[in-house]
């Protein structure tokens, strides 16, 4: 999570050695393709990522760092620097159990939606990410991604997939150029009908 007060943490200890987390945005993103990858079974993501995130081998540099300590360290860094955790407790019903929650639908991705995030980055803060590569923290990326300008075509995209139909009579063919525009914008697998 991003503080203004005090400084970004970018270092983790490990059985008592300190190593620095390669926090860059790039560096991020392409960890959350790894932890996507269906062909690389979930310990192994624990290792590749771990390199990833140190910028080396962990398991040779430090003898007594046994699996669970390197998931242990993993998941640390995920929950404390990565993915920041909701304080909202999800609703449950008298006896104690979760209420079911309606489905949310991914309003953007990182990989599909790269132009647009893109071109909104230097169109609304002169940022080429190109060129920022392996130097702008992830934390700093996310902060700036979520406050970009509704008039950055990020935000509209993002707006067109979260719109309503409208309802009521004479709105059919607003709501027919607005599924057109839905499934331009669509993410992969995200088909929309009139009226969804």
């Amino acid at each position: 999570m991003l503080s203004l007060g005090y400084p970004l943490e970018n270092e983790i200890e490990i059985n008592g050695n300190i190593y620095p987390v390669d926090m860059s945005y790039d560096n991020i993103i392409r960890l959350f393709d790894l932890l996507e990858d269906k062909d690389i079974d979930s310990l192994s993501k624990v290792f590749i990522g771990m390199t990833m995130l140190l910028d080396c081998n962990v398991l040779e540099e430090d003898e007594s760092c046994d699996e669970e300590t390197l998931i242990s360290a993993f998941l640390t860094i995920r929950t404390e620097f990565i993915i920041e955790e909701s304080n909202v407790e999800e609703p449950k019903d008298l006896k104690g159990n979760p209420l079911p929650q309606p489905k949310s639908k991914e309003t953007y991705s990182l990989k599909h939606d790269a132009d647009y995030i893109y071109a909104s980055f230097i169109q609304a803060y002169g940022i080429d990410l190109i060129e920022v590569r392996g130097e702008l923290d992830w934390r700093k990326f996310n902060a700036l991604l979520q406050g970009l300008p509704s008039d950055t075509k990020f935000k509209e995209v993002v707006e067109i997939r979260q719109r309503p139909f409208e309802k009521g009579k004479g709105t059919q063919d607003s709501n027919r150029s607005l599924a057109k525009l839905k499934n331009t914008y669509a993410l992969p697998g995200q088909n929309v009908e009139v009226g969804e």
